[in-house]
């Protein structure tokens, strides 16, 4: 899986200015063109956010006090401070977005293609499709639920378990 387009994904959520009114947490479903599933949950917090997948071969994102963490599943002391030319390139896209829910179903970006099904909730999209010559991507956020999350979840050295409902 390439880490430019979960880093593409992740900040698409962050940063639609409506989810930063959202606090609690989601799962998420990523379905991948070729069949693939990846499986996880999102909290989100006072500007704060974890992007955590359940497969320990894969990592957690945080978005702390304006900065992103990556930190591998099977070796939660593994940080790496997420700084380079990528940032720059999702802010682009945080830019076209932070109107959510007042914003067209179909935006490109680069080469990007992204569809954005609202459904009913004002914070959150229901399904996001990201579409490009390298990837055909369907996000679905699932079981989204309204509650205050204490901000050590969102601590990146230690990283502490967090328990969904």
């Amino acid at each position: 899986m390439n880490k430019f387009i979960i880093y593409f994904i992740f900040l698409i959520f962050i940063f639609c200015s409506n989810v930063f009114s959202f606090e609690g947490e989601c799962y998420f479903e990523e379905v991948y063109k070729n069949g693939e599933v990846q499986n996880g949950f999102f909290i989100i917090s006072n500007n704060n956010i974890r992007y955590e997948y359940f497969d320990k071969k894969l990592f957690t994102i945080v978005y702390l006090d304006d900065v992103f963490y990556l930190i591998e599943n099977k070796n939660k002391n593994n940080t790496e401070v997420i700084k380079d030319k990528r940032v720059e390139f999702f802010k682009n896209i945080v830019e076209l977005l932070q109107n959510y829910p007042n914003i067209d179903n179909l935006m490109k970006v680069n080469n990007y293609e992204i569809i954005i099904d609202k459904g009913t909730n004002p914070y959150l999209p229901k399904r996001l499709a990201i579409k490009s010559n390298t990837i055909n991507l369907n996000i679905y956020l699932n079981e989204c639920t309204y509650k205050p999350i204490n901000k050590l979840f969102f601590n990146v050295n230690p990283l502490f378990e967090y328990n969904l409902k």
